[in-house]
């Protein structure tokens, strides 16, 4: 049974949450715009940074995050990150990668998500905590 997150699920989740997608090239790889409630992200992301970067930025348009200035707060992107990596990361899946993988990166790229988002993801599953 395949559990994974794909981009058309990612993009009927946007559609679900009335969250237009578009795309932009050079700058950051993702932005959350709430007044048109527009994701953007950069062309030529691989599939994990595109997949990374577009769950945590529905993730501010779920959260109704909005920007602080010209960045969101350091505890809305903790948040997002967190609310990505429960979202695209099955944890039976990810524990049996991590475990023939034994290396976050390939982990990760095995998983179709960014480094950062297993880290964030491994930090915060308690399952993992209580193994020996």
């Amino acid at each position: 049974m395949n559990l994974t997150i794909t981009n058309l699920d990612l993009s009927r989740l946007a559609d679900a949450l009335k969250v237009t997608l578009a795309k932009h090239d050079g700058g950051k790889k993702g932005y959350w715009h709430p007044p048109s409630r527009t994701i953007t992200t950069r062309r030529g992301l691989s599939i994990a940074e595109y997949k990374s970067t577009l769950a945590h930025e529905i993730a501010h348009a779920f959260h109704g995050d909005t920007p602080t200035g010209d960045i969101y707060s350091a505890r809305q992107e903790a948040r997002a990150d967190k609310w990505a990596a429960h979202l695209l990361i099955n944890p039976r899946e990810a524990v049996k990668i991590i475990v023939a993988y034994q290396h976050p990166k390939s982990a990760a790229y095995e998983l179709e998500v960014t480094e950062h988002l297993l880290t964030v993801w491994l930090k915060n599953n308690p399952l993992l905590k209580e193994a020996p």
